[in-house]
C-alpha cells in the first residue's frame, strides 16, 4: 500500500477534497451577509415592507437586532474559516509531508481572502438589498441555531460597553452635513433641496434674537391714537397686525388686527380700541425659534414680542420670520426689497449692518472652524460695536482672519453700511500653475 507522509492513500476520502470548497462557499455566504446587513438601505426596505414584502420585513427585523445578527454571522464565519484551514492542513500534509502545513497556510489564506472575504463583500456592497433579501431566510435559521453562543458574546459586549463609557451616535450632525454635500455633488439632491435640509439642521440652533425685527424698526400704534390715524396707519404700512402700546413701546398692550378694526368700523360699532386687542405673546431673546414655533402654533399667535431682562421691548418676531429661516425670503405686495449684500468686485462686498455674519460667510463660501462660527456676533453692526466699544466713525475698520471690515455709513447711532474686503484671497488653479 502506497504511503504519503504519515497517511495511507485510502485514508483520505473524496469528500475531504470537496469539503474546503463547501467551507469557502459558506465563508463567502457569511462575509457577504455581514456586508449586506450593514449596508442595506433601510428606507428602501421599509417601503418594500409597507408594500407587503415579507422578506423585507425580515431584513428589517434582523437589522434592528443588529448585535445578535452580527454575533451569529461572525460565529458562523469563524467556524467555517477555522474548519477550512484544518481540512486544508490535512490535505496538504498528506501531499507534501512536513512542509504541507506551511503550504496549506499560504494557499488557504489566499483562497479564503479572495473567495471568502473580498469578492463576496464587494458583490454584497454593490447589491446590498438583493443580497439581503436572498439570504434572510437562511440567516434567520442560523441566528436561532447560534443563539446560545451569540447570547454569551452579547453579554460580554454589554459588560465591556458599560465600562467604556457612553457610546457615540451612529451619525453626527457634522457627518450628516457632509453627507448632504456629497449627495448634492452626486446629483441625488438638487441645490434647492440640500439648502432646505441644511436650513432644517440650523433651525433648532437659531435663537429669537437672531431673527427679530429690532425695536427701532418696529411700527406700532399708541392706544390714544384716533380712528383716522389708525386707518391711515394701516393703509400706509400695509400691515395686517400692529402692536399697540400705552405711553411708550416698552408697554405693549396687545395686537390690533386690521380685519377686526375695519369690521368694527364697517358695522358702525363704537371704536373701543382696547376691546379689539388680542393677547400678546412675550418671549425671551434666548428662546430657540423651534420652541417659539410650537408655542405660536399652540396659542394661534402670528406675532410675538421679544423682551429683555428688564421687561423692555427688544423687538418683535412674526411667524413669517420663522418660516423664512427654513424656506428663505418670502415677499408680499407690501414688502420693500432691501439689498443687504452687494458684490463690488471679486473679493469686495458691501453689507448692511443688520446682515447676519454667518449668512454672509455662507454666501461667499468662506471656510472657517465651526467653533469660530458659533462665537461670531449676530450681525455686522453688533460685531463692529463689540470690537470698537463705541459708536464708530465712518472709515474705522477691523480685521478677522483675512477679512477687513470698514464702516461706510452711520445714521442716528446705527451702523447702516459696511464694506468687507478679502485681503489675501485664495489663489485659483490657474494662478497657482502660473
Amino acid at each position: 500500500m502506497k504511503k504519503r507522509g504519515s497517511f495511507t492513500l485510502d485514508s483520505l476520502p473524496v469528500l475531504l477534497y470537496v469539503l474546503p470548497v463547501i467551507l469557502v462557499a459558506f465563508s463567502a455566504f457569511f462575509s457577504g451577509t455581514e456586508t449586506a446587513v450593514s449596508s442595506v438601505n433601510r428606507i428602501r426596505m421599509k417601503n418594500m415592507a409597507a408594500n407587503g414584502d415579507s422578506r423585507a420585513k425580515k431584513v428589517l427585523h434582523v437589522s434592528d437586532d443588529y448585535d445578535r445578527t452580527i454575533s451569529s454571522i461572525l460565529i458562523g464565519n469563524n467556524i467555517v474559516n477555522i474548519a477550512s484551514a484544518s481540512v486544508g492542513t490535512v490535505i496538504f500534509t498528506y501531499w507534501f509531508g512536513a512542509a504541507g502545513s506551511v503550504i496549506s497556510t499560504a494557499v488557504m489564506t489566499l483562497v479564503v481572502l479572495i473567495f471568502g472575504e473580498v469578492l463576496p463583500k464587494a458583490i454584497a456592497k454593490e447589491n446590498a438589498e438583493k443580497f439581503a433579501l436572498a439570504v434572510v431566510n437562511t440567516l434567520e435559521i442560523l441566528i436561532k441555531l447560534f443563539t446560545p453562543l451569540s447570547f454569551l458574546l452579547m453579554q460580554i459586549k454589554r459588560l465591556v460597553a458599560r465600562n467604556s463609557g457612553e457610546s457615540m451616535p451612529s451619525v453626527t450632525e457634522g457627518e450628516l452635513r457632509v453627507l448632504i454635500e456629497e449627495s448634492e455633488n452626486e446629483g441625488v439632491l438638487e441645490e434647492q433641496e440640500s439648502d432646505l435640509v441644511r436650513s432644517a439642521l440650523d433651525f433648532d440652533d437659531t435663537t429669537v434674537e437672531e431673527i427679530l425685527t429690532p425695536r427701532v424698526d418696529v411700527s406700532a400704534l399708541d392706544i390714544e391714537d384716533d380712528v383716522a390715524s389708525i386707518q391711515e396707519f394701516f393703509f400706509h404700512t400695509g400691515y395686517s397686525r400692529i402692536p399697540v402700546y400705552e405711553e411708550n413701546i416698552d408697554h405693549i398692550l396687545g395686537i390690533l388686527h386690521c380685519k377686526d378694526f375695519f369690521e368694527a368700523q364697517a358695522a358702525g360699532d363704537t371704536m373701543n380700541l382696547r376691546s379689539m386687542l388680542r393677547k400678546v405673546l412675550y418671549v425671551p431673546p434666548q428662546m430657540h425659534i423651534s420652541e417659539l414655533l410650537k408655542k405660536m402654533q399652540q396659542t394661534k399667535a402670528q406675532m410675538a414680542v421679544v423682551v429683555d431682562s428688564y421687561g423692555g421691548t427688544l423687538g418683535i418676531v412674526t411667524l413669517e420670520d420663522i418660516i423664512e429661516e427654513l424656506v428663505g425670503e418670502i415677499w408680499d405686495e407690501s414688502d420693500e426689497e432691501e439689498i443687504r449684500l452687494m458684490q463690488i468686485s471679486k473679493h469686495c462686498w458691501r453689507v448692511a449692518g443688520v446682515l447676519a455674519v454667518v449668512d454672509f460667510l455662507d454666501e461667499i463660501d468662506y471656510h472657517c472652524l465651526e467653533k469660530e462660527r458659533d462665537e461670531l456676533p449676530v450681525s455686522f453692526a453688533a460685531w463692529a460695536l463689540d470690537i470698537f466699544k463705541h459708536i464708530p466713525e465712518v472709515g474705522e475698520h477691523f480685521c478677522w482672519h483675512d477679512l477687513q471690515m470698514t464702516v461706510l455709513s452711520v445714521y442716528e447711532q446705527r451702523i447702516r453700511l459696511m464694506e468687507v474686503k478679502q485681503l489675501d484671497p485664495p489663489k485659483t488653479e490657474e494662478e497657482e500653475d502660473s
